[in-house]
């Protein structure tokens, strides 16, 4: 089975996922991978949407120099924004299930832009079509646009019955501010469509119906409603609480490069970032990575950033057809331990689309 291009992304996609310069080469990753991704595009690495093919649909007015490019696997819709001198962003319209924690994604988009975790709401109202909805604007203040631009992200959000609707710009900080009236004019002009039942009737099944099926899922993994930014998520516990969980997520291109990635998950565990270039090993003790066809896993022990805890992250990094997959298993050192094995079969097993 193969990954059906979905219609819409997760979650942030929201994160930010990026631009290109639409490959906006971030050097840095968002915690949870979650999203995984990282950083090099600021981009979504996006997530799959659980919208469903009879929901509304957006509808818009493209602003002037605004140009309607073919969504990427979790979108509904993707822009591109091209200024005088070169500079671009990129704006994706992502469909995610309501009920989502918002201080938990605005804590996503900014552990993207490696700002501190916030502890209130700082968003502003804004007005998306005839409703009222909330804009985040949260810019960097590190240079992580090819190491000489500040990074921005503009994130409206509105919820619509069961689904919140995420509009959602990155690019290089000045550049996004200067956009941003034109983004506030687009999303006044959104209004939602409903799809007729022949439509409905011919619409793909979502992606989150058919995502696991591309994988064989190791026995005891309990499949988890992936959030913003992954394309799928598992949970591993044992009989004393301890627990583990697998994260995939995917970007466009490099996906930022593996080092920066690899970093990204070294940060995880409360590791120093490393500056080389990624060792030749094929097989080896925690901190070594292997290489093949080249994919790279790693296997790190440190302590969770988050939880203070000892934890262990083995992970891989996968090119396929112009697209960087991430795959990470984190959490108790002994589950960790385990499940390797199970881990990089479950990594071995994926099919993916339009694959030679």
């Amino acid at each position: 089975m193969f990954i059906r291009n979905a219609a819409s992304l997760m979650l942030a996609a929201i994160t930010l996922a990026g631009c290109r310069r639409d490959d906006v080469k971030v050097y840095h990753v968002a915690k949870d991978d979650s999203a995984e991704p990282p950083p090099a595009q600021i981009t979504e690495p996006e997530q799959i949407s659980m919208a469903q093919p009879q929901q509304p649909q957006p509808q818009w007015t493209l602003p002037n120099g605004w140009q309607e490019i073919p969504p990427s696997q979790m979108r509904v819709a993707s822009f591109t924004v091209t200024g005088s001198n070169g500079e671009t962003a990129d704006v994706g319209i992502i469909p995610l299930p309501a009920g989502e924690n918002e201080i938990d994604l605005v804590n996503m988009w900014r552990d993207q832009l490696q700002l501190p975790a916030a502890t209130n709401d700082t968003a502003e109202a804004v007005a998306i079509g005839s409703d009222s909805g909330k804009l985040f604007d949260i810019a960097s203040d590190a240079l992580l646009i090819d190491g000489k631009f500040r990074a921005r992200i503009l994130v409206a959000m509105l919820t619509s019955g069961g689904t919140s609707w995420f509009f959602k710009m990155t690019g290089e900080d000045s550049f996004v501010a200067s956009q941003t009236e034109s983004f506030l004019q687009f999303l006044k002009s959104v209004s939602f469509a409903q799809n007729s039942p022949a439509q409905i009737a011919a619409a793909p099944a979502s992606q989150n119906e058919s995502a696991g099926s591309i994988w064989t899922i190791p026995s005891g993994w309990q499949q988890l409603p992936p959030s913003e930014f992954l394309v799928a998520k598992f949970s591993i516990a044992d009989a004393d609480g301890a627990a583990a969980q697998v994260n995939v997520s995917s970007l466009a291109g490099d996906g930022g490069g593996q080092l920066a990635n690899l970093n990204r998950w070294r940060g995880q565990l409360g590791l120093e970032p490393v500056t080389s270039g990624i060792p030749p090993v094929i097989v080896g003790p925690p901190g070594a990575a292997i290489i093949a066809s080249g994919t790279v896993t790693v296997d790190y022990v440190g302590t969770d950033s988050r939880t203070g805890k000892p934890a262990r992250l083995v992970g891989s990094i996968v090119p396929q057809n112009g697209q960087t997959w991430f795959y990470k298993l984190m959490g108790d050192p002994d589950i960790v331990a385990r499940q390797k094995d199970a881990f990089i079969q479950f990594v071995q097993s994926a099919k993916y689309p339009n694959a030679p």
